[in-house]
């Protein structure tokens, strides 16, 4: 039972003492953190995506036609993503976890860009597609934080080892999108919207500039917590 022994002293050696924790400004690669008591710091946007309901396909669709639609969704929703500045760090079945640094308005800016590109490729273009099936409903939710980010799991072992990221913005970008649904497919924190540029703000109506965003309430931690929710896009020709 060596290995017990082992996990022990890692328990022990984990859990005691200060971390060395290193800031940084770019999205660490996993070979950019060691292993052992060091984190790397920095300012991120976190921003989750995901299906509403989607286990309500799995009793409606036979599992091939489940695993058709979360395939194409998935690749849309990566897609865009990887094209406006942003990095995946997790898929979880039916959403995919991504990050932007959030250390300028323009990147925060940038993460909200992406998702209401997102909201008119998955909502209207591609609709069709899905529709012959089911019109899938689905939800993002963008926050920013500080996040501590390191390695866990295995060393020396590649496929049972990754980062983990440790901030506000992480479980707080879940729960919005786990909320946010359809007409209002896209929801951001508070801080989040205080932090935008004007062009991802207001949008043209009728001739006026207007804000695109409605007042919106996520549930958190047992408690009520002030947002921001649309049902406007960006269209990209």
């Amino acid at each position: 039972m060596r290995y017990i022994d082992e996990i022990e002293d890692k328990v022990k050696d984990y859990l005691d003492g200060d971390y060395e924790i290193t800031e940084t400004k770019e999205i660490p690669s996993v070979d950019d953190v060691p292993f052992g008591k060091k984190a790397k710091k920095m300012k991120l946007c976190a921003y989750c995506i995901d299906i509403r309901k989607s286990t309500e396909l799995l009793t409606v669709h036979q599992k091939q036609t489940c695993g058709k639609i979360h395939k194409a969704f998935l690749a849309a929703a990566s897609k865009v993503v990887l094209e406006n500045g942003g990095e995946i760090r997790s898929f979880n079945g039916d959403g995919l976890l991504a990050f932007w640094p959030a250390n300028y308005k323009h990147e925060i800016s940038k993460a909200v860009e992406a998702a209401m590109i997102t909201k008119w490729l998955l909502d209207i273009k591609l609709s069709p597609y899905f529709e012959k099936y089911k019109k899938i409903d689905f939800g993002i939710g963008i926050d920013w934080s500080d996040v501590y980010i390191m390695k866990a799991g295995i060393p020396r072992n590649s496929d049972n080892n990754d980062l983990i990221f440790i901030g506000k913005c992480v479980n707080y970008a879940t729960a919005i999108a786990n909320q946010a649904g359809s007409p209002n497919h896209v929801e951001i924190s508070q801080d989040t919207y205080d932090n935008l540029e004007d062009q991802v703000i207001y949008g043209q109506q009728y001739g006026q500039e207007v804000d695109m965003w409605i007042d919106g309430v996520v549930k958190w931690k047992g408690e009520n917590h002030k947002s921001k929710c649309t049902r406007w896009y960006w269209k990209i020709e």
